[in-house]
């Protein structure tokens, strides 16, 4: 797929998890056509050096929220919020894309501090984002929300628990804010499946496994353009990386 260069000029997208892999692709590529990037993450190090790459190669106006999202709650997300309104005039896209795994085991051999920190990353901190920047949304021409999800089938396996249930969550959440926010605004819900990706968290996961055979995470940039830019249909809610690529491994 190919797109304008200009495609995202001046639309403001918050990514979380934009320190490092996905994130950090989609932040710099988002910037290249155009976008005003607020980088969300909790390595300070790392988010300044993504942000030093996007000024220096582009002419946007970047922003970094430096947020731990095991600690969000309401009181910082509202904080958050009023950060974002001091910079910009809306949100066009929020890209919730930040996710922990914790520690594989059984369900009856993992911890409760392990189950509340998941939860809270993958599945709390993206119902406060929604909470307090879909108020920013609404001046937007054509605003997106897209969570991270994982097929069923992933996600049903042995020793995957709150992963699991964090994702299967979070596919829920999705549908349910749809059919809740698509039918009174403009805001179009997305949940998405990056499917396998060459990432710090997937090599966590799969030690055994040959990197080189695994897509690496700039490949998912034209998904993501895509599911910005376009206008979709009611029943256009789901995607996966094999919708627009079927034929597999891109680098």
């Amino acid at each position: 797929m190919k797109f304008d260069e200009h495609i995202l000029k001046s639309k403001n997208i918050l990514i979380t998890g934009a320190s490092k892999g996905i994130g950090r692709e989609l932040s710099i590529g988002f910037s290249k056509f155009g976008a005003n990037v607020i980088l969300l993450g909790k390595n300070e190090n790392e988010l300044n050096e993504v942000y030093d790459q996007i000024k220096t190669k582009y002419n946007t106006n970047p922003m970094i929220i430096l947020s731990d999202l095991a600690d969000l709650d309401e009181t910082s997300a509202q904080n958050l919020q009023n950060e974002i309104f001091k910079n910009y005039s809306c949100v066009d896209g929020l890209i919730n894309n930040a996710s922990i795994v914790g520690k594989l085991s059984s369900i009856v051999d993992s911890s409760l501090e392990t189950w509340r920190e998941v939860l809270k990353v993958n599945l709390i901190s993206v119902f406060l984002l929604v909470k307090y920047l879909v108020p920013c949304m609404h001046k937007s021409h054509l605003p997106k929300i897209i969570l991270t999800t994982c097929n069923q089938e992933s996600n049903s396996k042995a020793f995957w628990g709150p992963y699991a249930v964090s994702k299967t969550a979070t596919k829920t959440l999705s549908e349910i804010l749809s059919d809740e926010i698509e039918p009174i605004s403009k805001i179009k819900v997305i949940d998405f499946d990056p499917e396998a990706t060459r990432t710090s968290l997937r090599a966590f996961t799969h030690p055994a496994e040959d990197p080189s055979k695994i897509k690496g995470p700039n490949s998912l940039l034209d998904c993501y353009l895509w599911m910005l830019t376009h206008n979709l249909e009611d029943d256009q809610r789901s995607f996966k990386y094999s919708d627009f690529h079927p034929q597999g491994l891109s680098t």
